[in-house]
């Protein structure tokens, strides 16, 4: 089906956009869900998903036969572009920086989960999961597509395995096993966070090293693994501090080095400062506090402000705020630190989580020196 885009919608298609809102279309009604044809009377622009919003463009060339070619299309590319990279977890569809706005994709090794926040995709998740299979050589495929975006526009939440019966497995990390779970938060496992586990290593060797708001112990288990003396975990999240001890075990690491809180981190960054107990070089990693709570930019400031009280040495501070820019990041961690710190680099999500022009990355990650 083709549909003709109007007004400022061929000059959006022009610059690459991958949404193009119903105000700039006039054609043929068609269901949601449905592949079509954008064009401009003239010629044919674009290819795309028709939402309730509009049309998700996945291509800006003809359509295909079917939705079926055409996701395969896009998904084959995605995993030739991400096999790259030779990570045994990874995310394989980042929606609009792969060419699928709506469609979130993370491969662990044998597990692939999807992660829906579209109506039209919804659709055709059987048929994705299929090609996902088919593509990444997955045993399983599940959906957990219940993140806050999906309530925002009216979509119930969707969890389960769609294809297959594993519903966990064991990746490794540039030598860290995890324990991944579709029961846990997100797809499983903070895959942006990837390269800043890994190059927060460097810094950890023989420290007394922290890990707030650790999860299932990403930062705290690579700072184990350069051989840090002493790490604390602090987690309010039982089912995570539970999986964290298994990758403790699955790692051979030391228990007798470790430290488990279960304990918000505010109050463990206050009793901490009371106490005077201090870490070296630690990692705080918030939830989205600036895209859940309306005093979310002070939230931050706080965290980042007890966690400069009580380590010495080395902070990664991270924001994963989609409202929060690079620059509102940098002040926060100024208003919390100042005058006393100096940022050794920023950096953001791993590079399997890509990107185009006017998409920002999400993550913002200072390596932060305080010494």
């Amino acid at each position: 089906m083709r549909i003709r885009v109007v007004g400022e919608g061929p000059k959006l298609l022009e610059r690459g956009e991958m949404i193009i809102y119903r105000r700039w279309l006039k054609g043929s009604p068609a269901p949601v869900g449905a592949l079509v044809t954008l064009s401009d009377g003239e010629e044919d622009l674009a290819c795309g998903l028709l939402d309730k919003i509009g049309v998700r463009v996945i291509s800006f060339e003809p359509c295909p036969d079917s939705a079926e070619e055409a996701f395969r299309e896009v998904i084959e590319k995605a995993f030739e572009a991400k096999s790259l990279l030779r990570y045994e977890a990874y995310r394989l569809i980042n929606g609009d920086g792969d060419s699928f706005p709506g469609l979130i994709v993370d491969v662990y090794k044998d597990l692939a989960v999807l992660q829906s926040s579209s109506l039209a995709i919804d659709k055709h998740i059987m048929t994705i999961a299929k090609i996902v299979k088919d593509v990444t050589g997955a045993e399983a495929v599940a959906e957990k597509s219940s993140q806050r975006v999906r309530a925002k526009v009216g979509l119930p939440p969707r969890e389960g395995l769609l294809i297959g019966n594993k519903k966990e497995t064991v990746v490794d990390e540039e030598g860290v096993k995890f324990k991944v779970s579709i029961e846990g938060q997100k797809t499983g496992l903070y895959l942006d966070q990837r390269e800043n586990r890994v190059y927060a290593e460097r810094f950890s060797s023989g420290s007394k090293f922290l890990d707030a708001f650790s999860y299932t112990g990403g930062f705290g288990l690579h700072a184990l693994k350069a051989g840090a003396r002493e790490v604390t975990f602090v987690d309010e999240d039982p089912w995570a501090l539970r999986v964290l001890r298994e990758n403790l075990r699955l790692n051979n690491f030391d228990e007798g080095k470790v430290r488990v809180v279960r304990e918000d981190a505010w109050k463990f960054f206050a009793r901490s400062i009371k106490r005077g107990k201090s870490f070296e070089v630690g990692s705080v990693d918030p939830p989205a506090l600036m895209d859940d709570y309306k005093d979310g930019y002070v939230r931050y400031v706080r965290a980042y402000s007890g966690a400069g009280s009580i380590i010495e040495v080395l902070a990664v501070l991270s924001s994963c705020s989609r409202s929060m820019d690079r620059e509102t990041f940098v002040r926060a961690v100024h208003q919390a630190l100042a005058p006393k710190y100096r940022i050794l680099e920023l950096r953001g999500s791993a590079p399997d989580h890509s990107t185009r022009m006017g998409l920002e990355d999400y993550l913002k990650t200072a390596f932060v020196y305080l010494g």
